[in-house]
C-alpha cells in the first residue's frame, strides 16, 4: 500500500508539472542587418516596433547594450560625434513575461571624415517613396555639404516628375512600380492621367532603361547612360523596390510567389546588367520601411482592402528574402526599415472621434508614404551609408 501511495504521489506531481509547464515559446525574429550606418552630427535610430513583428509591441520590454547612444521607450538613438568614428557593437534583447524572447547583435558604423577628394555619382531606383523626392532631396542636401565629395545624381526624374537640372536632384522612381516594371513597362502611350489609386500616383511612363530591340524592347543600361548621362556610368546604385510587388499579398505563399515571379528574376537581371556595363559599380539594396504604426493609416489609404498586420507579415517575409539576396549578389544592405518613426513620421490630420462628438483626435492618414520628417530620416540613413562608402 505504501509503495502504491508513493507511486500515486509521484504521478500526481509529474502531472502537475506537466500541466503547469508552458509550451515552448516561439522566438521572435529580429530584423537586424549586420550593420547600421551613422554619421557624426546626425541622429541614428533603431525603432523597436520596426525590428519585431508582433501584434502589440507594448507587451515586450527592450534592452539595448551599446557604448554610444541611449535607450528610450520606443527606440535606441544616438547622435555620434567625431570621437565616435568606427564600429560599435550593439546588442538588442527582447523580454516578455516569461523571460528572454529574442536577442540579436549588429554593428553601428560611424563614418570617418572624407579627407581625400572623392567623386560619387548616384543613381536611385525606386517606387513612390523615391518619386515623392523627399529622401532623394535630403541625400542631395547632405552630400552637397561634404567638402571633399564631388557629388552628382543620375536619372530622368526630379520633383513632381520634372526633368532634372544639372547638379540637382535626379532619380528613377515611379509610384506603383516594382522590380518587374522596369523590364515590362514599354511600348505604351505615356500619359499624365492619375489612375485614381493615390493622389500622387505618377503619369504612365515607359521604363527609361528599355530600348527597341528587333520586334521588342530590351533592358540596356549602356544605352541608358549614353542617352541620359553623357555615356558615363554611375559609381553607386541604390535600389528601393518591392513594396508594390508584395503589398497586396494575402498570405506568406503569395509573397513567395511574387518573389519567384515578379522580383528575384528581375533583380538578378538588373544587378547583372549594371555589373556587365561597369564591373566596379557599387550596388546597395534598401530594406523596405514598415509603414505607419496605426491601422488608422491603412483604413484611410485602403479602407477595408489591406490591413497593417497583414502588411507587417508581408514585410517580414520579404525582409528575409532580400537580406539573403543581398549576400548572394554581394551588394550592400541599407536598413531603411529600422530608422523611420512609424508613430510620428507619417501624415496625420484631425477629425472627430465619431460623428456625434465634437471632440477631435489626430489620426494617421497615409499608410506607406512618410511625412517630411520621415523622408528626412530615410535620407539620413542613405547618406550615412554613402559617407561610410566614401570614407573607406
Amino acid at each position: 500500500m505504501t509503495t502504491l501511495l508513493i507511486a500515486l504521489a509521484i504521478l500526481m506531481i509529474a502531472l502537475a508539472l506537466l500541466i503547469n509547464d508552458p509550451a515552448p515559446r516561439k522566438k521572435i525574429p529580429l530584423l537586424l542587418t549586420e550593420r547600421i550606418y551613422a554619421a557624426p552630427g546626425l541622429e541614428c535610430n533603431l525603432y523597436f516596433n520596426n525590428i519585431v513583428t508582433t501584434v502589440n509591441v507594448r507587451n515586450y520590454a527592450f534592452e539595448v547594450v551599446c557604448d554610444i547612444g541611449r535607450t528610450d521607450a520606443d527606440r535606441w538613438r544616438a547622435v555620434p560625434e567625431e570621437k565616435d568614428v568606427g564600429d560599435h557593437r550593439l546588442t538588442v534583447r527582447v523580454y516578455d513575461e516569461n523571460g528572454l524572447a529574442a536577442e540579436g547583435v549588429t554593428t553601428v558604423t560611424v563614418a570617418a571624415p572624407v579627407k581625400k577628394e572623392r567623386e560619387l555619382s548616384l543613381l536611385l531606383i525606386g517606387a513612390s517613396q523615391t518619386a515623392a523626392v523627399g529622401y532623394p532631396e535630403r541625400v542631395h542636401e547632405l552630400m552637397m555639404k561634404e567638402e571633399n565629395i564631388r557629388f552628382s545624381m543620375v536619372g530622368t526624374n526630379s520633383g513632381g516628375y520634372a526633368d532634372p537640372v544639372p547638379g540637382g536632384v535626379a532619380h528613377e522612381g515611379y509610384g506603383g512600380w516594382g522590380w518587374n516594371t522596369f523590364f515590362t513597362s514599354w511600348g505604351i502611350d505615356e500619359s499624365r492621367d492619375n489612375d485614381g489609386l493615390h493622389p500622387r500616383r505618377p503619369w504612365i511612363r515607359n521604363s527609361r532603361f528599355l530600348f527597341p530591340d528587333g520586334d521588342g524592347f530590351k533592358f540596356d543600361f549602356a544605352q541608358y547612360c549614353r542617352k541620359y548621362n553623357q555615356g558615363k556610368y554611375p559609381d553607386t546604385i541604390v535600389i528601393t523596390l518591392g513594396i508594390n510587388n508584395i503589398f497586396c499579398a494575402k498570405s506568406d505563399g503569395e509573397v513567395d510567389a511574387a518573389w519567384r515571379k515578379e522580383i528575384y528574376p528581375y533583380m538578378k537581371k538588373m544587378v547583372s546588367e549594371f555589373r556587365r556595363c561597369n564591373p566596379q559599380v557599387h550596388i546597395a539594396f534598401c530594406t523596405l520601411t514598415p509603414g505607419a504604426w496605426s491601422q488608422d493609416a491603412f483604413g484611410s489609404s485602403y479602407q477595408c482592402s489591406y490591413t497593417l498586420w497583414r502588411w507587417r507579415l508581408n514585410h517580414l517575409r520579404f525582409y528575409g528574402k532580400l537580406a539573403d539576396a543581398a549576400k548572394k549578389f554581394h551588394v550592400g544592405l541599407i536598413p531603411l526599415h529600422a530608422v523611420v518613426d512609424g508613430a510620428h513620421g507619417f501624415p496625420e490630420e484631425a477629425e472627430k472621434v465619431n460623428q456625434c462628438s465634437e471632440e477631435t483626435v489626430s489620426r494617421q492618414i497615409n499608410a506607406m508614404h512618410p511625412n517630411p520628417s520621415g523622408y528626412a530620416q530615410m535620407g539620413d540613413c542613405v547618406f550615412a551609408y554613402l559617407k561610410n562608402l566614401c570614407a573607406r
